[in-house]
């Protein structure tokens, strides 16, 4: 009898957000022009930083911080329970489906440049998050123990990092862009 090889944890990670993309793209396509119209008209993204003054940009900062600390808390108290791996997995499945509908949502109010509108929409500050992402994701994989404080402190840096460049640079760049 043959030994089936275990799959690694990295590929069902994998196959996991590419999965949600698809389904994501899928459900997207099903819902129809008019109904992803509805959802949410994208160009406020993109006005969030134009025309706020100082004590706006405090206001928007401090909701950032508020809620990326506070997501980056989930993601780290998630990647310390028995349930982590299956539990990244689902939310990987998830963020796909996300990006997939946002792109979709991008792409039909403006054609092919829909796809630099979400470029502009998740970068340079997606990098930061994004890596805080793939620290957990290497942790559980690794098993590692998240109680240490250099990863703590690692992930808050990003995470920082990321909000300045939300809050600060990422409205400079849609601005100069699109």
């Amino acid at each position: 009898m043959k030994r089936m090889k275990r799959i690694s944890f990295w590929n069902l990670w994998l196959v996991s957000i590419m999965g949600g993309i698809l389904v994501g793209t899928i459900w997207a396509n099903l819902l129809g022009g008019e109904l992803l119209k509805q959802i949410g008209y994208f160009d406020g993204i993109f006005q969030t930083g134009k025309g706020l003054d100082r004590d706006a940009r405090r206001q928007l900062w401090g909701y950032v911080v508020r809620q990326r600390l506070c997501e980056a808390g989930f993601g780290g108290l998630l990647a310390m329970t028995p349930v982590a791996a299956p539990g990244y997995l689902v939310l990987s499945f998830g963020t796909g489906m996300a990006i997939a509908l946002v792109i979709a949502v991008f792409t039909l109010e403006k054609g092919w440049m829909g796809l630099g509108y979400w470029l502009g929409a998740v970068l340079p500050h997606g990098l930061c998050y994004g890596a805080v992402w793939l620290i957990f994701v290497a942790a559980i994989k690794e098993r590692q123990d998240l109680r240490k404080i250099r990863i703590w402190l690692l992930t808050g840096i990003l995470v920082m990092g990321g909000c300045v460049l939300e809050v600060w640079v990422n409205p400079w760049i849609v601005e100069m862009f699109f």
